[in-house]
C-alpha cells in the first residue's frame, strides 16, 4: 500500500524582490543545468541589483533552504522547496503550438487504432519523445472497464475460453474450467443471455450482481440461468493487475540534467518491479487534474532525484488510469506541464469516442 505522500512547506512570506530572485536563479539553472552566480544573474534579471546585493538575497534564500552550494566557490542550485514554490507561485503554463496540439492528436489515432492498450503503447512512446524523459501510462482498471460482449468457447469436455470484450477496446481471454460437458451451442446461449442482461454495465457490478444472485434458491433457476450464474462467476472474477506501460528509460541515463547516476540506475531497476510503478501511479487515481510531486515528495527513495508530472486519463464513466512523466526536478515545468495535461486530454477524448462508437 503506498502512503501518503508529504507535499514540502513555502509558506515563507518573500518579497516581490526576492521572489524575482529566485524565479531568475530557478530559470537560469533549468536553462544552463549549471549553477547561478550573483554576476551573471546581475546581468540577466535588468532589476538594477548589484552582484553583491543578489549575493545577500541569495544567502537569505539559502538560510530559507531555498537555494543550496554544492562547492564553496560555486553559484546556487534550487532546492526541492524551491522548485515546490516555483510550481504553485509562479509557473504559468505555456500555451501549446497549434502543430504540437496536432501532432498529439494525430497520435491518438495512428493506424485507426481500435483496442485501447496499442493506444496506450503509442501514447505513451509519443510522450517520452516529446518530454525526452521515461514516460509511465497504466492500463484501465478492468473492474472499471464496461461490457460490450462476452463469449464462451469450448475447448473441451472441461475446459471453456472466456473472450470479454469492453467498451474501451480491451480484450481479455481466460480459461476456466467446468465439472459439466457443454455444447457449443449452449455456450452460446449463455453467451447471448449475459450479453444482453449486462451490456454496458460495469465488470464490477456485474460480478457483484452474480454474486447476489447465487445465495438466493437455485430451485428458482432453469439449467440456463443455472449455468449462466456459475460460468458468469468465473469469467467476472477480477483478479488481473493493470499493465504498465513505460517508454524512455534512456532519457535518463543519457540526460545531462540527470546528475546522479546511481539513483538513474535505481530507477531503473525501480521499473523492472510492476507494483512499485503501480503505487506511483495508484496514488492519483482519485485526484484530479495534473499532480506534480518534486524531488523527496516522492515515495520512492530512486526518485528523489526527480520531478514526476502526472494527470488521470477517463472516458464518459469512469476514471481508467494514469499517464505522466518522470525527469529530473530542473525540468522546462512551463513546458511539461500543460504536454502533460494536453495528452491526457486527448487521450480521454479518444477513448471515450471510441467507446461510443461501439456502442
Amino acid at each position: 500500500m503506498s502512503k501518503t505522500v508529504q507535499r514540502l512547506e513555502t509558506k515563507e512570506s518573500i518579497d516581490e524582490r526576492t521572489q524575482r530572485v529566485l524565479r531568475g536563479i530557478i530559470e537560469g539553472y533549468i536553462t544552463s543545468n549549471e549553477p547561478v552566480g550573483s554576476r551573471s544573474l546581475s546581468k540577466t534579471l535588468e532589476m538594477g541589483l548589484s552582484p553583491a546585493t543578489i549575493r545577500n538575497i541569495m544567502s537569505d534564500l539559502s538560510d530559507m533552504g531555498f537555494l543550496m552550494q554544492l562547492h564553496t566557490s560555486a553559484g546556487r542550485i534550487p532546492t526541492d522547496k524551491a522548485y515546490r514554490f516555483y510550481v504553485d507561485q509562479v509557473v504559468v503554463a505555456n500555451q501549446l503550438t497549434r502543430k504540437l496540439q496536432k501532432r498529439i492528436q494525430e497520435a491518438t489515432q495512428e493506424g485507426g487504432m481500435n483496442q485501447v492498450e496499442d493506444l496506450l503503447i503509442s501514447t505513451t512512446r509519443l510522450l517520452a519523445g516529446l518530454t525526452q524523459f521515461v514516460c509511465l501510462t497504466s492500463s484501465p482498471r478492468v473492474e472499471t472497464s464496461i461490457l460490450r460482449r462476452i463469449e464462451f468457447i469450448r475447448l473441451s469436455s472441461q475446459q471453456i475460453l472466456v473472450v470479454l470484450v469492453t467498451r474501451n477496446g480491451q480484450v481479455r481471454n481466460k480459461i476456466i474450467a467446468t465439472t459439466e460437458d457443454l455444447s457449443q451451442d449452449f455456450l452460446n446461449t449463455v453467451s447471448s443471455f449475459l450479453n444482453e442482461q449486462f451490456h454496458n454495465r460495469s465488470l464490477h457490478e456485474i460480478r457483484q450482481q452474480i454474486l447476489e444472485s447465487m445465495v438466493e434458491d437455485k430451485e428458482r433457476y432453469d439449467r440456463l440461468l443455472a449455468q449462466a450464474v456459475r460460468l458468469g462467476k468465473k469469467a467476472f472474477e477480477l483478479e488481473d493487475a493493470p499493465e504498465v506501460y513505460i517508454e524512455g528509460q534512456h532519457n535518463l541515463i543519457f540526460s545531462e540534467r540527470f546528475r546522479n547516476l546511481n539513483s538513474a540506475r535505481g530507477l531503473m531497476d525501480a521499473f523492472e518491479h510492476k507494483s512499485m510503478i503501480m503505487n506511483l501511479l495508484d496514488s492519483t487515481v482519485e485526484a484530479d487534474g495534473i499532480q506534480i510531486y518534486i524531488g523527496i515528495e516522492n515515495e520512492l527513495e530512486s526518485l528523489q532525484d526527480c520531478t514526476m508530472v502526472k494527470a488521470q486519463y477517463s472516458d464518459q464513466n469512469n476514471v481508467l488510469g494514469t499517464i505522466g512523466v518522470i525527469g529530473p526536478t530542473n525540468m522546462d515545468y512551463q513546458t511539461v506541464i500543460p504536454v502533460v495535461d494536453f495528452t491526457a486530454r486527448i487521450l480521454s477524448q479518444t477513448i471515450t469516442q471510441q467507446s461510443s462508437s461501439c456502442d
